[in-house]
């Protein structure tokens, strides 16, 4: 029996966790401390109210895996670390049974396995990296790129890769016949494991939901971070290459969104660079990530003297309102129905419309100039804001 399942979120994972006590805690403590942490999660509904998703179907001894997208280690900071903290689990292990919904353990994932060992007696065991697929079932793969696009025997499309990781199990709620620690439960046994039925159709799973929403905050973050720093090239004069420096993020941003968009498409995941073009909503997604890439450059090049501005206050407007006028036609199911998700596109769509609008409305007289100034960062920010607190249902 293979090792549970990390989802490709946790490409964009780094395991940074609090140090270990000096003093080793016995198998005993463990058990105590991770049941004190989870206490709230026997019910189901706590857990997902705390934004663990089931990133997993049922696996054979070892349950349903769900992942917190909220958790310290969703951070581009610490790849390379190998400590961990029992007092925040990323992942709770589930078994289920007519419906209702039973906590077995925890599961602790690592980079490489921690030295020292903090767990007493636990074997810390290698997941192989694997291509994950809309019905949770896995392939082995060493790259997103190598991954069938869809699953073999399913034929369920790509959602997502992850590379290697070591993991550690807690059987702190349904103890496990081997021990505390062991790779695997027997106890579990006679909840079964079997892959679900092919044959039909799934929506989006919980994974490409999580996956989606952490992509739209960190756009947010990012967008953001570009309102700071072109009010702040605004505030006064600044030489090259200080002038720069939104441009410089906004360039960042572009080459972050063309692979990251899409994780199943080209230049990551298994789909070819001429399959970008038979999906609208990738196609969409491409040139939405094209759009920050050539406001850097331009915004660079300006700053720098190469181009004139009349380039800038041509291109930057028309991409703005060309983006926003995309978003009222982006969706994720392929039909058009109004819920959370589009109502959020269009405020997107209205807000980089508005920028567009704003630039071509005020750049030809010197109070129209001094509205873009602040205007133009001012939307960008609200922007960000609407992307920071993006949420899919």
């Amino acid at each position: 029996m293979r090792p549970s399942v990390l989802v490709a979120i946790a490409i964009l994972v780094a395991m940074a966790m609090p140090a270990w006590a000096d003093r080793p805690k016995s198998a005993d403590e463990v058990i105590t401390e991770v049941r004190r942490a989870t206490e709230r999660y026997r019910d189901i509904a706590r857990a997902r109210a705390d934004r663990f998703v089931q990133v997993s179907g049922m696996e054979a001894r070892h349950g349903y895996h769900f992942m917190n997208i909220n958790a310290p280690m969703l951070t581009a900071a610490g790849m390379a670390a190998s400590t961990l903290d029992l007092a925040r689990p990323p992942m709770l292990l589930y078994v289920e049974r007519d419906g209702v919904w039973q906590l077995a353990g925890v599961e602790y994932a690592l980079a490489a396995p921690p030295r020292p060992n903090p767990l007493p007696g636990a074997e810390w065991h290698r997941h192989e990296a694997s291509c994950h697929y809309r019905d949770y079932r896995e392939a082995p793969a060493p790259r997103a790129a190598d991954c069938p696009t869809k699953h073999p025997e399913s034929n369920e499309p790509f959602v997502l890769w992850h590379p290697a990781f070591a993991v550690v199990h807690v059987w702190a709620w349904i103890p496990s016949p081997d021990g505390p620690f062991s790779e695997e439960n027997r106890a579990l046994a006679p909840y079964g494991g079997a892959p679900p039925p092919s044959g039909h159709p799934h929506p989006r799973s919980e994974t490409e939901l999580a996956y989606s929403q952490v992509t739209h905050r960190v756009a947010g973050g990012v967008l953001i971070l570009v309102a700071l720093l072109t009010a702040w090239e605004a505030w006064r004069p600044r030489r090259f290459p200080w002038s720069a420096l939104s441009s410089v993020v906004f360039i960042l941003f572009g080459l972050y969104l063309i692979p990251t968009s899409d994780p199943e498409s080209w230049p990551w995941g298994p789909g070819t660079f001429m399959e970008i073009f038979t999906d609208p909503l990738v196609l969409q997604h491409k040139f939405l990530a094209l759009v920050p890439l050539t406001y850097g450059v331009i915004g660079a090049l300006r700053s720098a003297r190469v181009l004139a501005s009349s380039y800038w206050y041509a291109v930057v407007p028309t991409l703005a309102i060309l983006a926003g006028a995309s978003l009222f036609v982006h969706f994720h199911d392929g039909r058009f129905h109004v819920d959370a998700i589009y109502l959020q596109h269009a405020a997107m769509g209205l807000t980089s419309i508005a920028a567009g609008a704003l630039i071509f409305a005020a750049r030809r007289t010197v109070s129209g100039e001094l509205l873009i100034r602040w205007g133009w960062p001012g939307l960008i920010g609200a922007m960000g804001l609407i992307l920071l607190f993006y949420v899919e249902h």
